[in-house]
């Protein structure tokens, strides 16, 4: 059954969340039902393929042949200077590296650079490879005309990327490969490759995937994302008017986890609840006498004021009295 027309993103977000946990919670078996009885309704087309946006009228398969693109050619020719840069890079967060913000690590670490963002270059990245940027500069369908991203992703030994699919299926991810060690291998739809170095692979990341790194060196990819090739004129011109400004970014954000207000200090990020989030706190704050609360690998750190109920005349003011977590 093809999609249904109209479905909204909404809706497929709802039995993707539910895949997803079931993923994370280790049943694979009860997440691949989940995403057939899915297909069976008419929410997507492909139980392997399960992307928020649906847009009609491309073909869908998981892998794609490198050469039919032109910047692929470009990305491979060049692929000398961009790895001389980047075997200037011994220690990633020294060179604008950060966590992937994605629940996907199964284990391991991840870290990128983020050059371009739904058309947004950003100059901090890019002044530090200015070889690279040079490079991804001269490719308009993944710079001012891209849909999604231009990042390096570096890739640490024992990582594991856990079964996830892209947003939609409007756009493609290429890969070129700059350090490709032994033991790393992806998975897209019923696809298993590897990366080479100085090769392109390109893929449709809404067919779910998956990353492992057995080896023992960091792995390192050029990522770009670039529409569809069959994307219509029309299809195109709202691909691009869907990309969120930073400012829009910010606010989907905060709206989503129920923040007022976010600002910094001397000390790092502060964070101010909105009105409902703060009420609920505030009561769980004062049954438990709390004035500070800090969740950790091993439970809750309490920090309550000496000689209140469970605080430590001994320990002193700001004294973490541990707790096991029981919500």
């Amino acid at each position: 059954m093809p999609p249904v027309p109209g479905m909204s993103s909404e809706t497929r977000g709802r039995y993707a969340g539910l895949i997803d946990a079931l993923i994370r919670d280790g049943r694979s078996d009860l997440a691949g039902q989940c995403a057939r009885l899915a297909v069976a309704q008419g929410i997507w087309d492909c139980a392997q393929q399960r992307p928020l946006e649906y847009v009609t009228g491309v073909s869908a398969r998981p892998v794609y042949e490198p050469a039919q693109f032109w910047f692929v050619h470009h990305l491979e020719a060049n692929y000398d200077k961009i790895r001389d840069e980047i075997d200037t890079v011994t220690d990633p967060s020294r060179h604008g590296f950060r966590p992937v913000d994605e629940p996907l690590l199964g284990s391991g670490r991840w870290d990128q650079v983020v050059f371009y963002e739904a058309g947004r270059r950003q100059d901090a990245a890019c002044d530090l490879f200015p070889v690279l940027t040079d490079v991804i500069d001269q490719i308009p369908e993944a710079t001012t005309l891209g849909p999604g991203v231009v990042t390096l992703s570096w890739l640490h030994p024992g990582t594991h990327v856990i079964p996830h699919c892209g947003r939609t299926n409007a756009d493609l991810r290429v890969h070129l490969g700059l350090r490709v060690p032994p033991g790393v291998s992806i998975r897209v739809g019923d696809q298993h490759l590897t990366w080479q170095e100085g090769k392109c692979i390109v893929f449709d990341d809404s067919f779910e995937h998956e990353v492992w790194h057995r080896g023992t060196q960091p792995r390192i990819v050029l990522l770009l994302d670039v529409p569809h090739p069959e994307l219509g004129e029309h299809q195109r011109r709202a691909l691009l008017a869907r990309r969120r400004t930073a400012s829009q970014q910010v606010a989907s954000y905060m709206a989503d986890h129920g923040l007022r207000r976010v600002e910094t200090d001397g000390s790092g990020i502060v964070m101010r609840p909105a009105a409902r989030i703060e009420s609920l706190v505030r009561r769980y704050m004062a049954e438990t006498g709390a004035t500070a609360v800090e969740l950790g690998a091993d439970g809750l750190a309490f920090e309550r004021p000496p000689g209140s109920p469970g605080g430590s005349p001994a320990a002193g003011a700001g004294a973490a009295i541990k707790e096991g977590h029981r919500g």
